[in-house]
């Protein structure tokens, strides 16, 4: 082989590799949470609330790649999937680590997604860090500087939009697949779903004695009674933490789209009709509807006739402007209740459907 034609040929060769690259390798930058002395005061001033957490993400990120290796009927897989978590549960992890650690082949196919998670987890870290740290004098105002500089990295972050239940009840065919196929596991995620707002409202007390009892109080009732008696639903910010969502609104929005996200995975990644190599594309399509920078243009999908026939009021409350401009998010006991507008899209739908579309 004449120097020429090698040389064409490593070019070709080249070319075609950089393609391949294009196509299919996902950028993976990554964004450090905001610098602050705030940072991490959660952990130091409370250690056990903190890690009380960790069993959830390591429950989260441990499904998703127990669906993936097992396959979606994983009954066996996940009964000792359950076990594991439930030691977490009681005895938490010192440490929380990221998606790519404990679910490694799961983030090869939903990377975007997982970095998602991942960076909310980290708002979530901030906002309790502020509300720990009483060298913070104005709360609101370094919540919000925390809120935007999540939002700076707007393919990570979720949307500000209340959308309640939507996009887990009406995005797919999948919906609610694995809550009735793993319940048990699904309930200790709603429970943990229950346990971060609940945790929100107790640091909303005004000393750090008051908030130490009121986490310690959060902490019993989440063993002695949430996690054995899980919620039939997914729980919203706002309904357990209605301090916390009045004071940040907007955090009460990502976190509930945080929360839906984890189960529209579950769901996907549960459901047999969709095909191992399609599961990652449906997954991807999800997180662009609930992605902060999409919202101005995403229409939320109808919720199904009955969706919401087994939760109470308050989750159904929708975002509601008081009268001197703030706002109480969607889910606030005190909220405005969804006129038939927002309740049965999908009858109307039908309705339409059947009349030929007239």
């Amino acid at each position: 082989m004449t120097i020429r034609r090698l040389a064409a040929l490593v070019a070709v060769l080249a070319l075609a590799v950089s393609g391949w690259a294009h196509a299919q390798v996902t950028q993976r930058n990554a964004q450090f949470r905001l610098p602050a002395r705030y940072n991490f005061r959660f952990y130091h001033e409370y250690p056990e609330a903190a890690r009380s957490f960790y069993a959830a993400h390591f429950a989260h990120f441990s499904v998703y790649e127990m669906l993936l290796d097992e396959g979606p009927d994983a009954t066996d897989a996940m009964s000792q999937l359950e076990e594991q978590i439930r030691l977490y549960v009681a005895n938490p992890p010192r440490l929380e680590p990221p998606a790519e650690i404990i679910a490694p082949d799961w983030s090869k196919i939903a990377y975007a997604t997982g970095q998602a998670m991942d960076w909310t987890h980290m708002l979530h870290a901030q906002l309790y860090d502020i509300l720990a740290d009483d060298r913070v004098q104005d709360k609101k105002a370094a919540g919000e500087r925390a809120i935007a500089y999540y939002l700076s990295n707007e393919r990570a972050a979720f949307s500000t939009r209340g959308y309640g239940h939507t996009f887990m009840l009406g995005g797919g065919s999948w919906a609610e697949t694995f809550v009735h196929k793993y319940p048990a596991i699904n309930g200790i995620l709603w429970a943990y779903h229950w346990h971060h707002a609940a945790v929100y409202e107790a640091m909303m007390e005004p000393d750090s004695v008051a908030r130490r009892a009121a986490l310690e109080r959060v902490i019993r009732v989440f063993h002695d009674s949430v996690v054995p008696n899980p919620p039939s639903y997914m729980p919203l910010t706002a309904q357990f933490a209605p301090r916390f969502g009045e004071l940040w609104p907007a955090a009460a929005h990502i976190f509930d789209n945080l929360h839906m996200m984890h189960d529209v995975v579950n769901d996907i990644m549960a459901d047999t009709r969709i095909p191992p190599a399609a599961k990652a594309g449906e997954i991807d399509r999800m997180l662009r509807q609930m992605q902060y920078a999409n919202q101005d243009w995403v229409v939320p999908p109808p919720l199904p006739e009955g969706a919401h026939d087994h939760m109470p009021m308050e989750a159904m409350t929708i975002p509601t402007r008081l009268p001197d401009g703030r706002w109480l998010p969607q889910g606030h006991p005190q909220g405005r209740r969804p006129d038939m507008e927002h309740t049965m899209p999908s009858q109307r739908e039908e309705t339409h459907r059947r009349e030929g579309g007239r």
